[in-house]
């Protein structure tokens, strides 16, 4: 049986909460990129996570920086051959204590259905004209 694009997206981010990271890495291409709001923000092109490895130690990085990291799903839509998802971020940095209590819009694209690329925003207008999609009211 074929899973919806939805589910995938419903899935992936039950795993992220979940920490299961062998089960997106399984899920995705291998060559999988990762495009997080918060680094590729301040870091740019060096932001960006491409592949299984990075993913992994991504993964790695995020638990030492972050005491919760938590995204609460509040919508999935599909956009043409992608999947926005509107969520809500809850982070508390582990050394910081930092915290953080945002909406997170995340554009989630697919090859069939194998999801190739996430990229975050921070507004739902980004995301959907990064998805070449009209911003209906």
């Amino acid at each position: 049986m074929t899973r919806s694009r939805t589910e995938i997206a419903r899935q992936s981010i039950d795993a992220w909460n979940g920490r299961d990271v062998e089960w997106l890495v399984e899920t995705a291409s291998p060559d999988f990129e990762f495009v997080p709001l918060i680094a590729s923000s301040v870091e740019g092109e060096a932001g960006v996570v491409r592949g299984s490895e990075a993913f992994r130690r991504f993964f790695v990085e995020l638990d030492e920086t972050w005491e919760v990291f938590h995204l609460e799903t509040e919508e999935l839509e599909e956009v043409g051959d992608r999947v926005l998802v509107t969520s809500h971020l809850q982070a508390k940095g582990r050394g910081s204590g930092v915290e953080l209590d945002q909406p997170l819009f995340s554009l989630l694209s697919f090859d069939g259905d194998v999801p190739v690329s996430l990229q975050g925003f921070a507004d739902r207008e980004s995301a959907l004209a990064a998805a070449g999609e009209e911003v209906r009211g």
